[in-house]
């Protein structure tokens, strides 16, 4: 009996989790490492999802695939767009790269420009053609893609000479350790910079399993960031799904991804209307589209919700007096629960208007007759689900108890048998005292406001309402002889109250509800409350506590003042020695000392890890001339002027110092020599057109070369005879080697 047990508790446990399958664009490998670390790190278990991850191996459609199978959702590029242009019924659910890692990619051939490639076959797979990307650096260079000699293949190896659409993260590794030559055309150096892989499902999938959608993209979300930030684990994960995977591509492509994982996982709109005119000027689609609702949105109201929205206008009613919920400010309704209806009303596009009602009793028989539609402050009880409907609470508070000062702390309203407390006629607090503590004498008032004067006047013992009301209104009415006294075990759900035919109404509620930005949450909070609340001490007790600690307190700054302008003026102190020892002081850019530790420093990096380094030297052509014809104010004027236009023009992982007198070397970590040679020649002509003022013109001559298993000597040698050849060749070039 006790086996049969645990065989059924296994079995609910196993079947329990909702079964999908994620079908890969391609092989497991680092690209979809969020997928897998999410699965074996338990991140889909804990939400209740049982993920089935697949590889791609065939040339079925992706798409196809995703539409034809219940409980799927796919990878795809951003090539997708085309099909959601079709107007097939897919959803987006999130970007996982940010930009595109999809190259056309010449092997083995003389190629000097993208348009040679008409010479040449083209291999891609089956979403490259409809890659926006790829279309529209084609279409730049007026290159139709129908009079390319296109061959399509899912899967395809790497031998002959032509041309392919490859990815940088892992299939240029290849070719690197394969010692084969090639070119990259990358459409992001064409102005072309869309994303890169993109997780889809059908539109039946995020109808009938909205929540199942979201769990899914959370769970992903959470698995690309641990795999991103633990790489060496991630890798050894990776592998147990294919053990012949190599180590060391693992790790090059988890570096190159990592520059372009998403930083917030949403769609930019304005880079999918972009994509979507592509399609259009190239006459791939007709038309626009409504690319908002090809995205998912666990808020997006379903078409019941907009025709119930489109037909009926929404009759609110409030109180004015149960601040800070709701309450009249310079004539106009305000409060936390007005703020919260705006929102709503607003994000929902709501029509309909909010009225003051002078008595909760009156709100409730209006929701009761059907005479108003919603009220935006109130709780479920037993009594009203008869007649209304509710949202899920929006705030939730504990019920308190406001005495006057000379009461000490209530732990406990059991303790205060026989005594008459005061509260608002009508008012759920009310209901909640009868049932949960029969034994108080609750006296019902009009209101909160009408309860406390009874506290203040010593009528009653004290006022019960939910905190942020009693200690606003303390605070508002300077009652300075009333206290927050204790609070007592329940608490208080803030809803929306609708009228009970209105199910829709409760619905659109709820999701913008959902939708509020934490930010807009604690901006009405920050707002509106402010608590004076007696924790079951004395005023005098937390006076003398209060009086210690700041004596101590003071005494300790003094101590930690002294020690902190120590410590930064020894800090200022080795920063300013560190700033002349590495720093070059005409220039303000490194110095040789710093240039000879960061090549040195390079050069290791290469050599073990196997990285693309390149160095360029330069030197300004003629300078002796300069300072004879100008003199050396001039000439130092030109070697500050030229460093801050080189420095604008490099990226901030490169290093660029003084070698000394007139000559200049940039260290270009992960950088091959053939993008390294575009840098220098672009310099070189930026150089050469810029107005130096002082002087008619300025030009550089450049050496240019790449690491080959060097030391920093040979490597320095090499690129100075290469900066020398420039210059016998008549200066202002650039010869690399």
């Amino acid at each position: 009996m006790r086996k049969l047990f645990f065989v059924v508790i296994s079995c609910l446990f196993l079947f329990g989790n909702d079964k999908i399958d994620v079908l890969l664009s391609w092989k497991y490998q680092f690209e979809f490492a969020g997928f897998i670390v999410a699965k074996e790190k338990g991140f889909y278990k804990e939400v209740g999802l049982d993920v089935n991850l697949k590889e791609l191996n065939d040339t079925s459609s992706i798409v196809n695939w995703v539409l034809s199978n219940k409980n799927s959702y796919a990878v795809a590029n951003s090539a997708i767009l085309e099909t959601i242009m079709q107007h097939k019924p897919i959803e987006l659910l999130m970007p996982i790269y940010d930009n595109s890692l999809l190259v056309l990619t010449a092997v083995d051939l003389n190629i000097t420009s993208l348009k040679d490639i008409k010479n040449y076959h083209l291999i891609v797979d089956q979403f490259t053609l409809q890659d926006p990307a790829i279309l529209g650096m084609l279409n730049s260079q007026n290159i139709s893609i129908k009079k390319l000699r296109v061959i399509q293949k899912t899967i395809y190896d790497i031998q002959n000479p032509a041309i392919y659409a490859l990815y940088e993260s892992n299939k240029i590794y290849d070719l690197k350790h394969r010692h084969i030559k090639y070119k990259i055309f990358d459409p992001k150096e064409y102005g072309f910079d869309f994303y890169g892989d993109i997780l889809f499902t059908s539109k039946d999938e995020v109808k009938n399993h909205p929540q199942r959608v979201q769990k899914f993209i959370e769970a992903t979300k959470k698995g690309y960031i641990y795999a991103f930030n633990h790489i060496n684990e991630t890798i050894k994960i990776i592998k147990k799904y294919n053990p012949n995977l190599d180590d060391k591509k693992l790790l090059y492509e988890a570096h190159k991804l990592k520059q372009y994982l998403s930083k917030t996982f949403k769609f930019d709109l304005n880079k999918l209307k972009i994509m979507e005119t592509i399609y259009i000027t190239l006459g791939i689609v007709k038309k626009p589209i409504n690319i908002e609702e090809y995205i998912f949105n666990p808020y997006k109201l379903t078409m019941k919700e907009k025709l119930f929205l489109k037909t009926h206008f929404i009759k609110a009613l409030s109180t004015d007096t149960w601040e800070p919920f709701n309450l009249l400010q310079d004539g106009k309704l305000d409060g936390i629960a007005v703020e919260y209806w705006k929102y709503i009303k607003d994000k929902a596009g709501i029509r309909g208007r909010c009225m003051v009602v002078t008595d909760w009793s009156s709100i409730l028989n209006y929701i009761k007759t059907k005479k108003a539609d919603v009220t935006c402050s109130t709780t479920l009880t037993p009594d009203r689900e008869k007649y209304a409907i509710f949202s899920k609470p929006y705030v939730s508070f504990p019920i308190v108890i406001a005495t006057r000062n000379n009461v000490g702390f209530i732990s406990d309203l059991n303790i205060l048998k026989g005594k008459i407390i005061a509260v608002g006629k009508n008012y759920t607090v009310a209901k909640l005292l009868k049932t949960y503590y029969p034994h108080l004498k609750i006296l019902e008032v009009k209101n909160t406001d009408e309860a406390l004067r009874l506290v203040s006047e010593k009528k009653v013992f004290g006022a019960v309402d939910i905190l942020p009301v009693i200690a606003y209104k303390i605070n508002k009415y300077e009652y300075a002889n009333l206290k927050i006294a204790g609070r007592t075990k329940l608490m208080f759900d803030v809803r929306f109250m609708v009228r009970k035919d209105y199910p829709e109404l409760v619905a659109i509620i709820n999701k913008m509800i959902d939708s509020m930005p934490k930010e807009k949450r604690e901006e009405i909070y920050k707002k509106w409350i402010s608590v004076k609340y007696q924790k079951g001490y004395s005023e005098k007790y937390v006076f003398n506590i209060i009086l210690l600690t700041l004596i101590v307190f003071i005494v300790i700054m003094i101590v930690i003042v002294y020690l902190v302008r120590n410590i930064l003026y020894r800090d200022k102190l080795e920063k300013e020695l560190e700033i002349l020892a590495t720093m070059d002081r005409l220039t303000s850019i490194f110095n040789r000392y710093k240039i000879d530790m960061a090549l040195n420093e390079q050069t290791q990096i290469a050599k073990r890890y196997k990285r693309p380094l390149s160095i360029i030297f330069l030197d300004i052509d003629h300078f002796k001339k300069i300072n004879d014809l100008y003199g050396h104010q001039v000439g130092d004027y030109i070697l500050v002027e030229l460093s801050k236009l080189i420095s604008a023009h490099i990226r901030s992982s490169d290093i660029f110092g003084r070698w000394g007198g007139e000559e200049f070397l940039i260290i270009l970590p992960e950088t091959p020599l053939d993008k390294a040679t575009k840098l220098a020649e672009k310099l070189r002509k930026l150089i050469e057109n810029h107005d130096f003022k002082k002087v008619p013109k300025v030009t550089c001559s450049f050496g240019v070369t790449s690491f080959h298993d060097d030391t920093p000597e040979s490597i320095i040698k090499r690129v100075d005879a290469l900066l020398y050849k420039s210059k016998e060749n008549g200066r202002n070039k650039v010869t690399i080697g």
